[in-house]
């Protein structure tokens, strides 16, 4: 029998740290979806590029 999780999926519950290449911008986030807002915003104000990199589980906090 299938069962419906409606918990968090494994995307949700990694941490990325969004890094600037353009300036020293640096903010952590919760699941890809943060990750991708909090770049999406930083782009829009500077038109710097960014990277997301996935933090390892055992970083509890940037």
């Amino acid at each position: 029998m299938a069962t419906n999780d409606t918990g968090p999926t494994r995307t949700e519950s990694k941490r990325f740290l969004v890094q600037c290449d353009g300036c020293s911008f640096e903010q952590s986030a919760n699941g890809r979806d943060e990750a991708t807002e909090v770049g999406t915003d930083h782009r829009q104000e500077t038109g710097h590029e960014l990277v997301a990199v996935e933090l390892p589980p055992s970083v509890d906090s940037v």
